[in-house]
């Protein structure tokens, strides 16, 4: 398995391109803003795009999925609670920044333990509400990607439309009692381990301690 991370858009999302490298099938985790550099990256790698994999539904996550979709037929994969936040009308403040935005079409509606499988590798959703009601890790291998749930020492806010930091600190919970180490690969900023976030941060410790 390889996976390659790029930044993308105005606040620095990060996207992540998954794949098998024995059959070069992959999947994108959250192209969140410039679609056309995704698509040059994914060619560039030699990799044959099977899905489009969404943490959820915030414009910084969404931006770029039309233009990956149309450009290499991927389908697109998003939890059903989150469905509502891909209308622009939907985005809050944050509308303003969704220049030449438009709603994609979801191809398959996700759930808990819902799996799609490129290569030989399988995807595996894990329902963590907290950030959106349809908040999501996916779990690929020994490797999370955990969107803006979990970050390195830190949680994402909780204080928008649909948040609630009591769903939060349960799916912080549910993650630490994961058994084994991973990759941790966030929406934002640096990456971790789960070992690392069991030991040091501090959000996840008052999840288990409640």
């Amino acid at each position: 398995m390889k996976v390659l991370q790029f930044q993308v858009g105005a606040i620095g999302t990060n996207c992540y391109l998954v794949y098998d490298e024995n059959t070069m099938h992959g999947a994108l985790v959250d192209p969140g803003d410039n679609g056309d550099g995704l698509v040059r990256k994914i060619k560039e790698e030699g990799v044959t795009l099977d899905y489009v994999l969404l943490t959820h539904a915030h414009f910084d996550h969404i931006l770029g999925v039309q233009t990956v979709k149309e450009k290499t037929g991927a389908k697109l994969v998003l939890h059903r609670d989150d469905l509502w936040l891909l209308k622009k009308e939907n985005m809050g403040m944050f509308r303003q920044m969704a220049h030449g935005y438009v709603e994609p079409t979801v191809d398959i509606v996700a759930g808990e333990g819902t799996t799609v499988t490129f290569g030989g590798l399988t995807a595996t959703y894990l329902h963590t509400p907290g950030h959106t009601p349809g908040s999501c890790c996916i779990r690929v291998g020994d490797t999370l990607f955990t969107g803006d749930t979990l970050f390195r020492h830190e949680c994402g806010r909780c204080d928008l439309e649909g948040g609630s930091f009591s769903q939060m600190l349960d799916s912080l919970k549910r993650l630490h009692d994961l058994e084994g180490d991973f990759h941790v690969l966030p929406g934002h900023d640096m990456t971790s381990t789960l070992g690392e976030e069991r030991r040091a941060n501090r959000y996840m410790k008052q999840a288990v301690g409640r």
